[in-house]
């Protein structure tokens, strides 16, 4: 047996005791806030040894930020489909202009789908994560935040939005409504199949609310037909 035990303390992998730590602290980030985490918690939820937990993260506010910052990485990944971590901006996403509108609609209604599906499957870590972000004397220290509001940038200056508007209050509005929807979502939808509806309805909403805030009227015809099509 005490060979056994030599042989898997032996295989330990760090980064997998990390992540399990991470899931953990999520977990329980979600359910009890900051203020109810703590290290050795997070780790009897983990099912690490207390010392293993702290030789990853010595102090509660280490083992916050970085859960905090791994469910950025995760909402990269789901929501822009991977991404670039760099966060520099895929070309073939740079070519949002009045002469690719069908590109564009379909691309902003798969990323109000994706982003209103993981807002409504991780409704209680989510707006944890916003209510951090919206906190931040910057907020574009977190990554996703960052790759967000350059996207909102890139079509505001793009000749298929209309002109002034304001990115950063644009971007604040969208991400807390799509953070808040899922409390309605919570009182009214029972299940997953209601749940994907529900993300559909969301996400649909608010690309035919970008005809009246966003882009130009002549392109409302595309993005009409596009939802005509669609719901």
């Amino acid at each position: 047996m005490a060979a056994k035990q030599d042989k898997n303390r032996r295989k330990r992998d760090p980064e997998t005791t990390r992540t399990a730590i991470l899931e953990a602290a999520k977990t329980v980030l979600a359910r009890d806030g900051a203020e109810g985490l703590s290290v050795s918690t997070v780790a009897k939820v983990a099912g690490v040894n207390r010392g293993t937990a702290y030789q990853h993260f010595q102090q509660k506010e280490d083992l916050v930020r970085a859960t905090l910052d791994w469910v950025s990485h995760q909402l990269l990944d789901a929501v822009f489909e991977g991404g670039d971590l760099d966060r520099a901006v895929p070309q073939d996403q740079l070519r949002t202009d009045r002469d690719h509108m069908d590109e564009v609609i379909e691309r902003m209604a798969g990323f109000n789908r994706r982003l209103a599906e993981y807002a409504i499957e991780n409704p209680d870590i989510g707006r944890v994560w916003l209510y951090d972000v919206l906190s931040r004397e910057n907020p574009q220290e977190d990554v996703f935040y960052r790759r967000f509001e350059q996207a909102v940038q890139t079509l505001a200056d793009s000749d298929a939005s209309v002109d002034d508007i304001d990115v950063e209050v644009q971007s604040v509005m969208t991400l807390t409504g799509y953070f808040m929807w899922p409390v309605w979502v919570r009182a009214h939808a029972r299940g997953k199949r209601a749940r994907k509806e529900m993300a559909a309805r969301y996400a649909m909403e608010m690309l035919r609310n970008s005809m009246y805030g966003v882009l130009r009227v002549d392109t409302h015809s595309i993005l009409k037909a596009y939802l005509k099509s669609n719901l």
